[in-house]
C-alpha cells in the first residue's frame, strides 16, 4: 500500500461492516479541515459506538474524559484509559491543555493542580485530579479503568491477545509514541475490531496549520507497508481527523 484509502463519512458503515450510515450534520461538510472541531469527530466516534457496540473499549488519552464519555454513553463497554498523571508538556515546557479558573470549578480546587498566570489562576486540564474529571461526574467510574502512566511504559502483559474490541489512539501525538501505541494496540485488539487513530488528516493545509496532526500522519504514512497487512480496511475517513483500521 502506498497511500491511505479514503472513504466518505455515506460509506464508512460498510467498510467496518455494518448496516447503518453514519451521518454528520450539514454544516460540518461546509467546513474547512483546518478549522474542524472535535465535536464533528465526537459526533463520528458516538455513532460508531452505537453501530459497533463493543464491550472493551481501549483509549489512550483520557484528558477531561469526553472520549470515555462518548463509548459509554452509546454501548455497554468498559473503556480502559490512559493518561499521564502530571499530564502532557508542550517543548518549552508549558501544559499542554489547560484553562482558566471558572467559578464553578471552585469545589474541585483541593484535587486540582492549580498554578498559571500572575493575573487568573488557571487549572491544568489533563493532570492528576482533573483526568476524567466529566465521566466520573457523569457517574460512569464503575464502568472505566483508569491508567496513569506514560503509555510507553505502560504493561500489557496481563492482557491477553485480542481482549479489546476497539481502541481509540489519541495520546501523544509525536510520531515516536504514536508508534508504540499503534505497537501495542495491534496485539490487543481483536480480529474484526476497529482502531482508530484522532488527529489524522491528510490535508496539506491540515499538516501546515495543525501541530498535533504532523506525527501522526508521519508515523503512518511512513509505516503503511508495515501496517496494511494487520487489517482488512484502513482509511481515512472524509472529512474528518479520523483514520480507522478493520483488524485481519
Amino acid at each position: 500500500m502506498t497511500q491511505v484509502d479514503v472513504v466518505e463519512v455515506a460509506g464508512v458503515h460498510r467498510a467496518i461492516g455494518l448496516q447503518t450510515p453514519l451521518r454528520l450534520p450539514p454544516e460540518f461538510s461546509a467546513t474547512a479541515l483546518y478549522e474542524w472541531k472535535m465535536a464533528a469527530d465526537g459526533d463520528l466516534l458516538r455513532q460508531i459506538f452505537r453501530t459497533f457496540r463493543p464491550m472493551r473499549h481501549l483509549e489512550f488519552g483520557t484528558w477531561l474524559g469526553d472520549g470515555v464519555l462518548r463509548c459509554v454513553e452509546e454501548c455497554d463497554a468498559t473503556v480502559w484509559t490512559i493518561n499521564l498523571l502530571e499530564g502532557e508538556s508542550r517543548p518549552d515546557g508549558g501544559w499542554a491543555y489547560g484553562e482558566r479558573m471558572r467559578r464553578e470549578w471552585e469545589r474541585i480546587r483541593a484535587w486540582a493542580q492549580l498554578a498559571g498566570p500572575k493575573d487568573n489562576e488557571g487549572v491544568r486540564t489533563d493532570a492528576h485530579g482533573m483526568i476524567g474529571f466529566n465521566y466520573l461526574k457523569a457517574g460512569w467510574g464503575k464502568r472505566v479503568c483508569q491508567i496513569y502512566a506514560d503509555s510507553r511504559e505502560w504493561d500489557t502483559r496481563a492482557y491477553p491477545d485480542g481482549f479489546f474490541d476497539t481502541a481509540l489512539i489519541d495520546g501523544g501525538h509525536t510520531a515516536d509514541i504514536v508508534a508504540n501505541d499503534t505497537s501495542k494496540t495491534l496485539r490487543l485488539v481483536r480480529s474484526g475490531g476497529l482502531v482508530m487513530w484522532h488527529d489524522f488528516c491528510p490535508d496539506p493545509d491540515v499538516l501546515t496549520r495543525c501541530e498535533s496532526t504532523r506525527g501522526v500522519h508521519s508515523y503512518i504514512t511512513s509505516h503503511l507497508n508495515e501496517l496494511s497487512p494487520s487489517f482488512r480496511q484502513l482509511f481515512w475517513i472524509k472529512p474528518s481527523w479520523l483514520l480507522i483500521g478493520v483488524r485481519a
